[in-house]
């Protein structure tokens, strides 16, 4: 549970950041500051060392996320930057209210 967790963090910052650096308007990589890129290529190295099926989920759920509406993609975005702000207790908060309701124990 908790490796699908963490795939689903990396999902979720390479949406992000792919979304941010893609989303309108589109910014070429020059542009992106020293933070969003060492972000950017963190993220595309860990994206590299996964093995090809878990690529494939990543692509698909990219796609589906690109065939969202704006605002969907925004909401989705604005939760992610919310998430990466908590703090140590409010993340492990989170992380036990996730896994209650993906279990079906709300």
């Amino acid at each position: 549970m908790r490796r699908a967790f963490a795939v689903m963090l990396v999902v979720l910052g390479l949406v992000a950041a792919s979304a941010g650096a893609q989303g309108p308007p589109r910014r070429p990589w020059h542009e992106l500051s020293p933070d969003e890129r060492q972000r950017a290529w963190e993220n595309y190295q860990q994206y590299q060392r996964l093995p090809e099926q878990k690529r494939r989920k990543i692509e698909q759920r990219y796609e589906r996320f690109q065939q969202m509406p704006p605002e969907q993609q925004q909401r989705l975005r604005r939760n992610y930057e919310m998430y990466r702000g908590f703090d140590p207790r409010q993340r492990h908060e989170f992380n036990e209210k996730y896994r209650r309701w993906k279990s079906g124990r709300h």
